[in-house]
């Protein structure tokens, strides 16, 4: 069940209705509506995740009692991937289990490394794994981050009034922006790959890129707004990526969550950059080629992942120094390269991906491609949209919000805006989150 859908607003709006009335005592166990959501989502998920929490809330009880706590934990980890990888090689993984997967492989590492100790009260554990607003596509959020508040929740007016401001930011980016930019996308299929001009073909990687940035912020603002609400905090996830400096800052910047656990359970174990040059650029390069496999096993995604890997071993290398001297020139870095890297993301044929790079650079002639007045069309049609994802790249619209929000006239203006992207939803319908697929 989408965050941007008429029926989750029904279901958040119950939900927070009976939380907020109930006693505080209870409201641990009200926490397991968090199930209801999931099966009203994937009733097939709900079964899975029941199976995986119950195996996972054992395993790290194993863990923390084994005398053999190292093989303990390579046998739990080793558990966990392989229910990963059976799912991501069949092409059928249930909603949410490559994010709800990290987050169990780190709790049994954590108990490991004695950063806090295994839970055995099944309903702390469960409200953990199945907290409603983080399962569909996190953030990837570590147990001992969510500790205190499993036992108390730290409910407050002005963690109300934050959560609903950044609820309301996220659901009008996703609908006023998000959605409208992948027509975009859809327009260019329809015209065909192989028949865009140079102009249009980078126009199409530009908007891809930032769509996908305002929709993975604005599911993020949703998931820390409802979180806020039940007087929970969840880690942030993105800090403004478009603003890095190289593609290494970028992805610093950017899932946050993602690249903090692949440091932590990958990078870092691997020996990180400690053990010589050779060793750190093959620790960089087979922790973007996990990245890639994590997202999916096709072509498309190996050549994403191991492309950035090796872009930010160029800039480890040799084009640090440079990128950190020259500000204009590290920005052009950034925004010229990772748009490329997102349309290998993007498109999953390889014989269709050749094709949009034949045109994004076209040195071999322009055989059937359609007129360049399709550029300008497509830009004017899309110009508001466009204009709002690049002010939404900065923290300008945030900080704006979290500063007139909690004012009586903010307050009526977020409503409005509210209450208008609901109207949109109930006459466009829902286009689901792209990440949810993972």
């Amino acid at each position: 069940m989408s965050f941007s859908s008429i029926p989750f607003l029904w279901f958040l709006a119950a939900f927070l209705t009976v939380y907020g009335l109930c006693p505080a005592r209870y409201r641990r166990y009200l926490l397991l509506g968090s199930v209801v959501f999931v099966a009203l989502g994937s009733f097939s998920a709900m079964l899975i995740a029941l199976v995986a929490a119950g195996v996972n809330f054992g395993l790290g009880i194993c863990v923390q009692r084994s005398t053999h706590r190292k093989l303990t934990l390579a046998a739990a980890v080793a558990i966990n991937v392989l229910f990963l990888v059976t799912f991501k090689l069949s092409g059928a993984v249930p909603l949410g289990f490559s994010f709800y997967t990290f987050a169990m492989i780190a709790y049994l590492v954590d108990v490991s490394r004695e950063q806090h100790e295994a839970e055995y009260d099944p309903f702390y554990f469960s409200t953990y794994a199945f907290f409603f607003p983080k399962f569909v596509m996190g953030p990837i959020t570590r147990y001992g981050e969510m500790a205190a508040e499993l036992e108390k929740p730290k409910l407050s007016l002005n963690g109300l009034q934050t959560g609903l401001e950044n609820f309301v930011t996220g659901f009008a980016m996703k609908i006023f922006i998000a959605n409208r930019l992948a027509s975009l996308w859809s327009d260019l299929m329809q015209i065909g790959y192989q028949c865009l001009p140079f102009s249009l073909a980078w126009l199409g990687a530009f908007s891809f890129s930032i769509q996908l940035y305002i929709e993975w912020q604005s599911y993020t603002l949703m998931a820390q707004g409802i979180a806020g609400m039940l007087g929970y905090k969840l880690p942030q996830n993105f800090n403004y990526p478009y603003l890095a400096r190289s593609v290494g800052d970028f992805y610093r910047r950017w899932h946050m969550t993602l690249t903090r656990w692949f440091k932590d359970y990958v990078y870092i174990p691997l020996g990180g950059s400690r053990a010589g040059t050779g060793r750190t650029v093959l620790n960089i390069l087979i922790v973007w080629l996990l990245t890639s496999l994590w997202h999916g096993v096709g072509w498309n995604f190996v050549l994403w992942g191991m492309s950035l890997g090796v872009l930010i071993v160029i800039e480890k290398l040799w084009l640090g120094k440079l990128l950190e001297k020259n500000k204009i020139l590290s920005h052009l870095w950034v925004l010229l390269l990772i748009p490329l890297t997102w349309v290998c993301f993007k498109i999953d044929k390889t014989q269709a991906l050749g094709a949009y790079f034949s045109r994004l650079f076209p040195f071999f002639g322009s055989e059937g491609v359609v007129s360049g007045s399709h550029f300008w069309r497509l830009l004017w049609k899309y110009r508001y949209y466009l204009a709002l994802g690049v002010f939404f790249c900065f923290p300008l619209p945030e900080k704006l919000v979290h500063r007139w929000g909690k004012t009586w006239i903010g307050a009526i203006v977020l409503a409005a805006i509210f209450w208008w992207a609901v109207y949109v939803l109930s006459q466009t319908g829902d286009n689901p989150f792209q990440y949810a697929n993972f």
